[in-house]
C-alpha cells in the first residue's frame, strides 16, 4: 500500500553518463513548512551521518552517491546543493543539526540519518519542521513500525526482516546450531539481535552484551569459551567489532563470526586485519556491478569504487531531484511527492508504504565475506516470513 491513493510513475533511472530529466517548471504555491524560494528553484539537502571517526565508511559512500546525482542531474533551471553534516553517528550531535536544518527554510530535504540513533532523536524536529527524510541505512524496526512520522522515508528495510535473514545464514549457510550473540547495547544493535535470538530459537547458546566505546572483552570472550560455540552473531558497528574480533582470535576461538549491515563499511578488512579474514556482514544490499557505468562514474568522481549504500544514497537523492523537476518548491509539496513517489532505482524499485518503508518483496539481503581486506558477495539469502 503506498501511502496516499496517488502513485507517480516516475520514469525509470540509470546512471548514464547524467540522468535525462526534463527542466523544472516553477509554481506558486503557499504549502506549510515554508516556501523555500518562491519561483527560484534554489534548494539544499542536507546530509546528517557520521563522516569521520571508525564508522564513516559506512556513511561517506551513500552521501557521495548523493552528490554524485546531483552532478549528473540535467537541469537548466533549478540549482540544488548537498550540505553535509558530520555528526559521527550521535544523536546528541545530530539533535542540534536537525534543529538547524529545520529551521533554515532552504533545506527543501534531508538525506539520512544514516544511523539509527540518532534518526530516532531528530525524526520528531523534522516532523515539526516539515523537512522530508529519506534515510539511506537506519534499519530500526521501531522508526517505522512503532513510532512513525510522516516525513521519514527509507530506502532499507527494518531490522525484523534483516534479522531474520541473519539466522538463516547462520543456520543454513554456516550450518550452525550453537550460536553466540552479542550486541553493542545501542539503538541499532540490540533490536537486530533481538530479532537473530527470536529467529535462532534453541540454535542460540547464549547472549551477552557489550558497551559503545568499550575496547576489553575479557568478560565476553570468557563466556564464549564456555559456550563454546560453532557460530558468533555481532551488532554493533567497525568501531567495537575490530577489537572484539581480534580478542576472539586472540582467545583461539576459531567460529565463524558473522555482523549485521552496521559492519558493512571498506574500512572493515583494515579495521579488522588477519583476525577479520573470512568474517561475514550482512547487508540489505546488493551488490554493484564493478563494470556498471555507475560504478565506473562514481570511481571517477571520487576515486574509489562506490561502498556501503552508494547506490542508496544515489536513490534518494534521485527521488529529491524528481521532486523539483516536478514542480516541488515547498516542503509540503515535496513531502507530498516523495510519499507518492514510485520508481526504479539503482539499488531497487522504490515505493513507500504508509510507515515510510519500501516493500520488503523488493529488498535484497546478501552475505559479504572478508577476503583479504574486501568484502565481497558470498550469496543473497532470503529470509522467511
Amino acid at each position: 500500500m503506498i501511502r496516499s491513493s496517488k502513485t507517480w510513475q516516475a520514469v525509470a533511472f540509470t546512471a548514464v553518463a547524467g540522468l535525462a530529466l526534463t527542466a523544472c517548471g516553477t509554481t506558486d504555491t503557499d504549502g506549510g513548512g515554508g516556501d523555500a524560494g518562491g519561483e527560484d528553484c534554489n534548494f539544499k539537502i542536507g546530509a546528517m551521518g557520521a563522516l569521520s571517526g571508525a564508522n564513516a565508511s559506512i556513511v561517506i559512500p551513500s552521501v557521495d552517491g548523493a552528490e554524485l546525482a546531483i552532478k549528473q542531474w540535467d537541469n537548466d533551471e533549478c540549482e540544488v546543493t548537498l550540505e553535509r553534516f558530520d555528526t559521527e553517528g550521535d544523536p546528541a550531535k545530530a539533535t542540534p543539526v536537525a534543529t538547524q536544518i529545520a529551521g533554515d527554510d532552504t533545506f527543501i530535504g534531508v538525506l539520512g540519518g544514516a544511523f539509527s540513533g540518532e534518526t530516532r532523536a531528530t525524526k520528531t524536529i523534522y516532523q515539526d519542521g516539515g523537512v522530508p527524510m529519506i534515510s539511506q541505512s537506519a534499519t530500526a524496526t521501531d522508526l517505522t513500525q512503532e513510532d512513525p512520522v510522516e516525513v521519514f522515508h527509507r530506502l532499507v528495510p527494518y531490522d525484523d526482516y534483516q534479522g531474520a535473514a541473519i539466522a538463516k545464514y547462520l543456520t543454513d549457510e554456516v550450518g550452525a546450531s550453537k550460536v553466540f550473540v552479542v550486541d553493542n547495547s545501542e539503538a541499532y544493535g540490540e533490536p537486530l539481535a533481538d530479532r537473530v535470538e527470536e529467529t535462532l530459537g534453541d540454535a542460540m547458546v547464549q547472549r551477552d552484551k557489550t558497551q559503545v566505546g568499550q575496547t576489553d572483552f575479557a568478560p565476553t570472550i570468557s563466556k564464549m569459551e564456555s559456550a563454546e560455540p560453532d557460530a558468533i552473531f555481532y551488532g554493533g558497528y567497525i568501531a567495537e567489532a575490530a577489537p572484539l574480533l581480534k580478542q576472539i582470535r586472540d582467545a583461539g576461538i576459531k567460529a565463524p563470526f558473522v555482523g549485521g549491515d552496521g559492519l558493512y563499511g571498506a574500512d572493515f578488512g583494515n579495521a579488522v586485519g588477519d583476525a577479520g579474514e573470512g568474517a561475514v556482514v550482512m547487508c540489505p544490499c546488493a551488490p554493484i556491478e564493478e563494470d556498471s557505468t555507475f560504478a565506473a562514474d562514481f570511481e571517477e568522481e571520487f576515486g574509489n569504487a562506490p561502498g556501503a549504500y552508494a547506490a542508496e544514497g544515489y536513490d534518494a537523492m534521485t527521488v529529491f531531484l524528481k521532486g523539483l523537476e516536478d514542480g516541488a518548491r515547498t516542503r509540503e509539496d515535496m513531502l507530498a511527492f516523495v510519499n507518492d513517489y514510485t520508481g526504479e532505482g539503482l539499488s531497487k524499485e522504490i515505493a513507500f508504504d504508509d510507515a515510510g518503508d519500501v516493500p520488503a518483496e523488493n529488498v535484497s539481503y546478501w552475505a559479504y565475506k572478508n577476503e583479504g581486506g574486501t568484502l565481497t558477495p558470498e550469496v543473497e539469502v532470503k529470509p522467511e516470513g
